[in-house]
């Protein structure tokens, strides 16, 4: 995919004004897709997989009539099918029947919903902005998430169970949900959202039970069917304890992991409301966490790392607010220090979810040790956000860091107004009091049809800015920016092809252009989701201080270049898949060439392995002004079961001459609970010292207190 479409999918939950000025705004969408009833189970279906077998589900009336969302938007699904939905007194039970003309033909894969899966989103307060989303595939592989602004943020967890089972004539699957597991409103009988969603894979197809149109997809909740007559039990209190035990061994020194007295700690979850949820956390570790993907800085401007520990990932979406490069919130802040060493973090609160149908509250108070750790650092956020009618919303947030230093704070106010089917409006302030120039400010308007994409931009960062619990990439700036894209749809092998051009410019508040992009582009994509797209850039570069690339020094000046981009990506339903991507042209006062193959394996639904080399040779025309840079990495996952699996990541980043290993196997009992064995290593090799290696045994188990 291409870089710029990275770039509007994040900005896209936002996207708005530019068809205001066009004229392009369209009447509001309509929300009526289709109706059912949900049926009270007079039994308990046993939970194997097995639909057709089971009399739990004799006698009731399917959903079926899926529609097709690509390749033909609107087409009747090429297969059959069947979702039984019922309930009993504590749980949701969903039966599912995917009829398959060809069942040797399914594609399977215990990573991802790309191979044939059924997943369906619940949204439980009717909102049309947030929900949840519950998916699995034929071996059985459990997936969760929460929705909110039509994106999925699958890191999300939850209990619940599935079981699938294969058949001549497909594969069915057995949901089981436990209300106490899912957010919901008042009242006994309630009406829901809900829509399902089919994958065939060999067809490259995609179904939805309540139609949408091709450039959204079933996370547009306002789109959605309405299953009425769910029968929820009253509200209760819910207690999860989650204890947990730690041992590790070390040679050759720390890998800059948290280094504790003490080897346990606890998490828990205590349900307020059926909407509202506070977790308790105590010597909170993250040792089963995945090791970060190394980075290569070409730029002047900091790098971003994306949060990967489970504790802050669960309801992220209650948190978040910001544009690209810079995040009022970034949870990275707390517990890793700037030079990336992990430090112990003591415990903390949070409370999130909703207050009513339409009100959403997040609130985190956490305390850490300081980065030189001879004292303590406290973060708090706190998050309100009110959901109004068409995906319109107005919020705030205040962020507050205490600790040895000054003590610093943000604010910040955002609001969304949605604007027809397919506009929408975004706005956001924020302030760091105490220094000038201190502000940030953000406004954004898009609009998304079938055959358009078109967005514009306006943000500006003064000096001063600085929220301390944020992310901010560069600071002292005003941008704008634009987007457009045209999407013609065909009825061969080419599916869509997708001409674009984006523009991105930053000056300073006195006036002089630091940086400028205009891209070109020309997006083919295949039937087969294999994808190829050309690319020229015309880019601006004014460098008021001379700053280091790989140790090689940039002077100050004003750089105009031009340069060839392209990226090329085969069919990923394939046992082996693969692309690259490419760029050659001006480089400030040089000349870049890089190439960024990769290569995927999928052996069956238990095995798959993939690697990737990052590669940069950069002549900067001055005395020992050429250089490569290379950034390699490789992986595998192996899946004994849905549940038990080993997964390795290798990396090695020769700008810092730096090798790393992880591998982690775990076997998890419920939701991310259970047995992780972990191996890290570390090998510096430019005079640092021995490799760093280091083993970790981690059992956790949740404990259902009430």
């Amino acid at each position: 995919m291409s870089i710029w479409m990275d770039t509007v999918q994040f900005l896209r939950p936002s996207t708005v004004l530019l068809p205001l000025l066009l004229g392009a705004v369209s009447a509001a969408e309509p929300v009526e897709g289709p109706h059912g009833v949900a049926t009270r189970l007079s039994q308990v279906p046993t939970l194997d997989g097995n639909v057709a077998g089971d009399p739990a589900w004799e006698g009731l009336s399917p959903f079926t009539g899926f529609t097709q969302l690509r390749p033909d938007n609107g087409a009747p699904a090429s297969e059959r099918t069947e979702v039984f939905f019922g309930f009993t007194d504590d749980a949701l039970h969903v039966g599912v029947v995917c009829h398959e003309t060809d069942p040797s033909a399914i594609t399977v894969s215990n990573e991802d919903l790309q191979s044939d899966s059924f997943s369906m989103v619940l949204d439980t307060f009717g909102t049309g902005i947030a929900g949840m989303v519950f998916g699995t595939n034929p071996v059985g592989a459990e997936y969760d998430g929460q929705v909110a602004n039509e994106f999925a943020d699958w890191n999300w967890s939850t209990l619940w169970e599935v079981r699938t089972h294969t058949h001549d004539s497909g594969w069915s699957a057995e949901f089981a949900i436990p209300f106490q597991s899912l957010r919901y409103g008042s009242g006994d009988i309630q009406s829901w959202r809900v829509n399902f969603a089919r994958v065939i894979r060999r067809h490259n197809e995609t179904s939805y039970w309540s139609p949408v149109p091709r450039q959204f997809s079933m996370f547009r909740l306002s789109l959605a069917g309405r299953i009425d007559g769910i029968h929820v039990p009253p509200p209760r209190r819910n207690l999860e304890i989650t204890p947990y035990v730690l041992g590790s061994a070390n040679r050759g020194g720390d890998l800059d992991r948290v280094q504790r007295d003490d080897y346990f700690g606890f998490d828990a979850k205590y349900s307020i409301t059926p909407s509202l949820t506070l977790d308790l956390t105590y010597n909170t570790d993250f040792a089963q966490v995945e090791s970060d993907r190394q980075q290569v800085n070409l730029g002047r401007f900091s790098l971003f790392f994306p949060e990967t520990r489970p504790f802050f990932l669960e309801n992220a979406g209650s948190f978040g607010i910001g544009f690209p490069d810079t995040q009022l919130f970034h949870s990275r802040r707390i517990g890793i220090a700037p030079d990336g060493r992990r430090l112990a973090i003591e415990g903390g609160v949070r409370v999130s979810g909703k207050v009513g149908v339409a009100t959403n509250l997040g609130f985190l108070h956490m305390r850490t040790d300081a980065a030189d750790r001879a004292g303590r650092n406290d973060f708090t956020v706190a998050r309100v956000s009110r959901d109004l009618s068409n995906r319109s919303s107005v919020g705030f947030i205040a962020t507050d860091r205490r600790g040895l230093g000054p003590s610093s704070q943000t604010y910040g106010l955002d609001g969304s107004l949605g604007i027809g089917a397919n506009g929408q409006l975004h706005a956001l302030a924020a302030r760091t009091p105490g220094v000038d120039n201190d502000h940030a400010v953000n406004l954004f308007a898009g609009y998304n049809s079938a055959e358009w994409t078109l967005d514009a931009s306006y943000a500006e960062v003064g000096a001063g800015f600085n929220p301390a619990v944020g992310f901010v990439a560069r600071r002292d700036f005003r941008s704008w920016g634009t987007f457009a894209m045209r999407k013609f749809v065909h009825e061969d092998t080419l599916r869509e092809w997708r001409p674009l051009v984006a523009y991105q410019g930053f000056w300073d508040f006195d006036g002089y252009h630091e940086s400028g992009r205009l891209h070109l582009e020309s997006w083919w994509v295949w039937k087969s989701d294999a994808d190829i797209w050309p690319a020229v850039n015309f880019s601006h570069e004014g460098v008021k201080h001379p700053f280091a690339i790989a140790g090689v020094t940039v002077p100050a000046g004003d750089y105009q270049t031009r340069d060839f981009e392209m990226g090329i990506n085969s069919a990923p339903n394939k046992t082996w898949s693969g692309g690259t991507h490419l760029v050659t042209g001006g480089f400030y006062n040089g000349r870049r060439h890089a190439l960024s193959p990769y290569v995927n394996y999928r052996r069956d639904e238990n095995f798959s392995a993939w690697a990737g080399w990052d590669h940069n040779t950069i002549d900067l025309r001055q005395q020992d002004g050429s250089f490569s840079v290379n950034l390699a990495r490789a992986g595998f996952s192996y899946s004994f079961t849905p549940k038990i699996n080993l997964r390795a990541l290798i990396q090695y980043n020769d700008a810092d001459d730096v090798f790393s290993a992880n591998v982690r196997f775990a076997w998890l009992r419920a939701a991310n609970a259970g047995l992780y064995v972990v191996y890290n290593e570390i090998d510096a090799r430019t005079g640092l010292g021995p490799p760093r290696r280091e083993l970790v045994l981690k059992y956790s188990h949740i404990f259902d207190v009430l």
